[in-house]
Order: structure tokens, then sequence, then C-alpha cells
């Protein structure tokens, strides 16, 4: 009777630690879901303003009409609050005006168009109820390509047409929120400062050299976590 007894509370002590060792080696739903969460791919898209910027060699203040910024960025997690991303996308912005001379006034048109590519370091401090706050600074290039028409300072006649691409340094500050709706899907929103060293065209024979670009943008962001 002892013998029994003993080996039934041998083996079902046998069983429990099996149970409990297999329960530990089991990554929990939090775990998995943290490995899987580490890769992630956002999209923004929203409003940009241009700054005016002066042009070199006594061309005056160039003006910008509000514009449009998209942007597709690729992101790892290395942990909870840190993360890097390689950002790229578009802004554009169409030239108001030149030395205070509105281009539509005299059926003219000027239109920027910047590329910038970043890489980025991301602060992020998770809150309750789903919510993630987060900053970052990036740098990088831009390729910006000026487009133009019938604009004087550019050229005349059958050289109405104005357009250059250049490349330049680029830096960007951001900040923003997102929220958790899903398990891989964040909803939010996030302002972005960018700046790029001095803009240098040439077309025509005619060059047109300016200070850098500062755009801000506001945009709406969605994220899809890997």
């Amino acid at each position: 009777m002892k013998k029994t007894f003993l080996f039934a509370t041998t083996g079902s002590a046998l069983l429990l630690a099996n149970q409990v060792g297999a329960q530990t080696n089991t990554p929990s739903a939090i775990e998995t879901n943290s490995v899987a969460s580490k890769m992630y791919v956002s999209g923004d898209v929203g409003a940009a303003w241009q700054q005016n910027i002066n042009a070199h060699g006594g061309n005056g203040t160039v003006n910008f009409d509000t514009g449009v910024r998209g942007d597709v960025t690729f992101g790892y997690n290395f942990c909870e609050n840190f993360a890097a991303e390689l950002e790229t996308g578009v802004i554009a912005n169409s030239i108001s005006s030149i030395a205070g001379n509105t281009l539509s006034s005299f059926g003219a048109s000027a239109d920027i168009y910047e590329i910038p590519v970043l890489v980025n370091a991301i602060y992020k401090l998770p809150l309750k109820g789903g919510w993630t706050h987060f900053v970052g600074v990036g740098i990088g290039g831009a390729a910006t390509y000026l487009t133009a028409q019938n604009v004087p300072l550019f050229g005349f006649g059958s050289h109405s047409s104005y357009s250059s691409t250049d490349f330049t340094f680029a830096y960007q500050a951001e900040a923003g929120f997102k929220y958790a709706i899903s398990e891989h899907i964040d909803l939010g929103f996030v302002y972005k400062f960018t700046g790029t060293t001095d803009h240098g065209w040439s077309d025509n024979g005619v060059t047109f050299n300016t200070d850098g670009t500062m755009t801000h943008a506001v945009l709406a962001t969605f994220t899809w976590k890997f």
C-alpha cells in the first residue's frame, strides 16, 4: 500500500513538473507578439509648408504655396523604446512668387519636388490604453527637382522651360503619437520638420542658387507591424 502510494505521488509530481516545464519553455502570447512586431512599415500623407527662402545673387525672396507630402518608412524596433528607420517620400510645393513677382499674374509657374532619403532614430514612450508618443531625428540626403514655365528669370522664348535637379544634405526632426487599433495596426499623426543645405540648379545656361529649404508637415500615419 505504501509502495503504491509512493509510486502514485512520484508519478503525479513528475507529470506536474513536465507540464510546468512545457509552459515555461513555450513563449507567451506577449513574447510572441513582441518578436513578431520588431519590423514595421509606415505610410504618411498630409500638408506641407515651405518657409520662404532667399535666392542668391540679388534675385530676391522665393515664396511657396501650401503643398503636399507623402512618405514610406521601414522600421525595426530594437526594444520597447528605441527603433531605427529608413524613410523616403516626396514633398511637392508650387512657387507663388519670386522677388515679389506673383508668377500666376503673368502666366508663369514653378514647382519644386523634394525626395528625401533619411535614416531616423526614434524614441517611443508607450502610454496606457494603446497610445504611444514618439520623437525622432534623421539625417541623409535629398534630391530636389525644380521645374518652371515662362519665368523670365530662367529664360525666354524657346528657353521658356526650365528644369534641373540638385542633391543636398538633409536632416529632420519629428514628433507624434500613435494608437494601436489592433495587434498589427497603428494609426496616428506626426509633425515633421525637414531641412536641406543650399540649393543650386542650372539649365538653359542659367544658374539659380538659393538657401536650403525648410519644410513643416502635418501628416496622418498608418503603421503595419509584422
